[in-house]
């Protein structure tokens, strides 16, 4: 582990018992309310157990609403307590992380209920009276702080442990989760009103169908994934086809997001970006591999059969509903920004944006690879080329996104 990130992960450690111990004077006493704590100890430790993996990358938690409740009814204090000790009981018990990990994530948790529950209070909430009408606001505010002071803490832990910038962890991981939190924050704002009204019946009342809206969001994810992993197979299957393109569709899909990213498009555009450059050479299929593979220069009629590869690939994915979105990009892939290109001549912003993208991130990669034809370029050389046919062959907005992606992954 980077000595950095040990460095890191201590000063959070320290900040949340420091926190905690200047917490502690407002501490409910634990012996008239025990029974409290084991319950919520109970549910947020079970909830430790069910995150729901994204498809994004990382995982969201359903403990943030029990975290609510407690900021909201009995203070910072104690929702730093039982949020540390569900972390550190659950993960410890799961056996899944590591020691340096479970002790961050249980600080980095204290810290984000301990620092929202201080904004509640701060901005007019009174904890244990939990009125919707006169302290709205106040929750607002606290959940919002709770979600950027746990979503900043992540970004930097993973961004010291993987060396990326925080910017990519943010379009990542947690850009995808921003709108979960948000659907979650007025959940735990209803059953902390419902507790104070009827109790711990009231949680457990909306705790299973908090569960039962969990299995959903699994199922769906689950599901996503389940898509991606069936078109990186039929993408694998394409680049069996020649030995000198093995991984070319895989790079060309990367590349396609991260560019796609740094042009903010959005996560649901940017999701139909990386399945469509995983497919974009799937009419390839229908080429006979003697065209494909031959290390001379191609007849005319070789050629025009190459360049049908757009339309048999759109005609493959028409009939396959959740890729509708695919079949403009992937039959457009090779038209040129100036109207030169194939199959109907389309130019400039007529050609659809993700076919753009594809397009640059296809040559990029198709020059820096070694063909039958010719060895791989330099990326000095590569770059020299698409930067000569910005605005000619390629989106001049696309060709400078790429520049701004390989200047990132050069200082990283």
């Amino acid at each position: 582990m980077p000595l950095k990130l040990k460095i890191y992960i201590g000063v959070i450690t320290a900040l949340a018992i420091a926190l905690f111990i200047y917490l502690i004077p407002s501490l409910p006493s634990l012996f008239n309310i025990w029974w409290v704590i084991i319950f919520f100890l109970t549910i947020s430790t079970f909830a430790e157990f069910i995150p729901v993996d994204l498809p994004v990358g990382g995982a969201i938690s359903i403990g943030f609403p029990i975290d609510f409740i407690l900021i909201l009814v009995y203070g910072p204090a104690l929702a730093m307590l039982i949020s540390a000790l569900g972390a550190l009981i659950g993960e410890t018990i799961e056996k899944k992380r590591s020691w340096y990990k479970i002790i961050f994530n249980a600080s980095q948790y204290a810290l984000s209920a301990g620092i929202a529950g201080i904004i509640y209070q701060k901005i007019g909430g009174v904890v244990g009276l939990v009125d919707l009408t006169n302290y709205i606001i106040p929750a607002i505010i606290s959940a919002f702080g709770y979600y950027v002071i746990n979503s900043s803490l992540f970004m930097i832990v993973i961004s010291l442990a993987e060396e990326v910038s925080m910017l990519s962890v943010w379009k990542t991981q947690i850009k995808g989760i921003v709108i979960t939190y948000i659907a979650l924050a007025p959940m735990g704002l209803i059953m902390a009103m419902v507790y104070v009204t009827i109790g711990i019946w009231g949680i457990i009342l909306f705790f299973f169908p908090l569960i039962l809206a969990r299995r959903s969001f699994e199922l769906y994810t689950k599901m996503r994934k389940m898509y991606l992993e069936t078109i990186r197979a039929l993408a694998a299957a394409i680049d069996a086809k020649d030995p000198y393109t093995k991984g070319h569709s895989e790079r060309v899909a990367e590349m396609s997001v991260a560019l796609a990213q740094e042009l903010n498009l959005s996560d649901r555009e940017i999701e139909n970006i990386e399945y469509t450059a995983l497919l974009h050479d799937i009419g390839k299929i229908g080429i006979d591999d003697r065209i494909l593979g031959k290390k001379g220069s191609l007849t005319n009629e070789e050629f025009d059969k190459i360049k049908e590869h757009p339309i048999v690939g759109a005609k493959i994915i028409e009939p396959i509903d959740f890729l509708k979105n695919s079949y403009w990009a992937i039959y457009h892939h090779h038209e040129r920004y100036n109207g030169d290109g194939y199959p109907d001549g389309l130019k400039e912003k007529d050609i659809p944006l993700s076919a753009r993208i594809i397009a640059v991130a296809d040559t990029y990669d198709a020059m820096g690879s070694d063909r039958p034809y010719r060895k791989k370029l330099s990326q000095d050389k590569i770059m020299k080329e698409l930067t000569e046919q910005s605005g000619k062959q390629f989106d001049p907005e696309v060709v400078k996104a790429l520049n701004s992606v390989l200047d990132r992954e050069r200082e990283e």
